[in-house]
């Protein structure tokens, strides 16, 4: 990150607490929280580690999918298992293909073809089909083929699942919420990765990361339904989202902990749909001359830190309210998409892709291979530009 980098940071925080009508930046609590910062944190994959001597389930997560978020779980792998654990959850992937999961990661070789099918029906639903998020899976692979690995298999848990696509006409439009409740007959994504989690984990006493959308991950604060995150398949009581991590908790307290990936937080719509979280003062902290150095990894539960208000999020509120710890990988001007799977929808499965797929366009039988190469391109590229949205 440069020195102009970090001045248009600056400038474009300026303009953001203005148009918000927030005071200026407090250059006393800023500093304030830098050397905190810099005081308590830890290189990010040996502070996730080091959570599992506290904390039985662990959340991460992400806004929207990024190359550096998807290297950096592929780097956790072999810290996990050191710190005992050998169990990842992960959204992106549906229990139907439990079996191809734990034959892929079991194999004597990795088979990327079977990798890719376990993907797909998540991935055809959501436009998400990356290569460093497949990697993940080749990394578990190579740390069960490890000599140093005592026979331990380390596991890929799927956490979602198949939606009921013959319970509505091929003309549905899938992204309506009155679909969704003959989509969904086992309940939302939320209570079913929660169930899968309490019974795969908790009730066996074993550990596990767990990677999620931001919105499963929040365990302790109960979400103001956002307009676009929870237009579809959101379980909402007392007007409040439940999200798996909020059905994980309410079981098992604090022996879960929620992480977040430094990305833009849900807003109201005033000014956008998205903010800078903190309101702007973790970037500012990161683009100051005396930033702490990054990737960096830091609770949020304690001293000043903890009090960084979030006043332009959904949620309201301050930092410590909306996670346990968090996580800053690189600067917004660093943020790059991950990279999407070359030939992810085929002459061999364009039929079943059709199927799976939730926009209506897509659906259609005139759709092409290209027509969803193109929707995965548009949502790599929508996951890149995400903080340039936020003005």
């Amino acid at each position: 990150m440069g020195v102009d980098d970090d001045k248009a940071m600056l400038e474009k925080i300026k303009g953001f607490r203005a148009r918000r009508l927030l005071t200026p930046l407090d250059q006393q609590y800023l500093d304030l929280l830098s050397e905190e910062i810099a005081s308590i944190g830890s290189e990010p994959v040996r502070y996730v580690g080091e959570l599992f001597s506290r904390h039985q389930i662990v959340f991460v997560g992400q806004g929207t999918p990024s190359r550096k978020t998807g290297l950096f779980f592929q780097e956790l792998v072999p810290k996990l298992l050191a710190a005992g654990v050998k169990n990842i959850g992960v959204e992106w992937a549906c229990v139907e293909d439990q079996s191809l999961l734990d034959a892929l990661v079991r194999a004597d070789f990795f088979d990327e073809d079977l990798a890719r099918t376990a993907l797909f029906r998540w991935g055809v639903r959501h436009h998400f089909a990356y290569i460093e998020y497949l990697d993940l899976f080749r990394a578990v692979w190579a740390i069960n083929r490890s000599p140093s690995n005592n026979d331990q298999v380390f596991r890929i848990v799927a956490l979602d699942y198949d939606i009921e696509v013959t319970a509505v006409t091929s003309e549905a439009d899938l992204t309506s919420p009155y679909a969704w409740e003959h989509l969904r007959p086992r309940g939302s994504s939320g209570r079913h990765m929660a169930e899968i989690i309490l019974r795969e984990f908790v009730d066996t006493g074993e550990k596990a990361l767990i990677i999620t959308r931001i919105a499963h991950a929040v365990s302790r604060l109960r979400r103001v339904p956002h307009h676009l995150e929870d237009n579809i398949d959101s379980e909402i009581l007392n007007d409040r989202v439940v999200g798996a991590a909020n059905h994980v908790y309410s079981v098992i307290a604090d022996r879960a902990a929620t992480v977040l990936i430094h990305q833009p937080l849900p807003a109201d719509g005033l000014y956008g749909d998205y903010t800078l979280p903190g309101d702007g003062y973790i970037d500012a902290v990161f683009a100051a001359p005396n930033r702490p150095k990054f990737p960096i990894a830091f609770n949020v539960n304690f001293g000043s830190i903890s009090k960084i208000p979030c006043s332009t999020s959904l949620d309201g509120g301050d930092l410590a309210a909306v996670a346990h710890g968090w996580i800053f990988l690189e600067a917004p001007s660093q943020h790059a998409a991950p990279t999407p799977l070359p030939d992810r929808v085929n002459e061999s499965n364009i039929a079943e892709a059709r199927l799976y797929s939730l926009e209506p366009s897509l659906r259609q039988a005139s759709s092409t291979q290209k027509d969803f190469t193109a929707a995965l391109f548009s949502a790599a590229a929508e996951a890149e530009l995400g903080w340039t949205q936020i003005v």
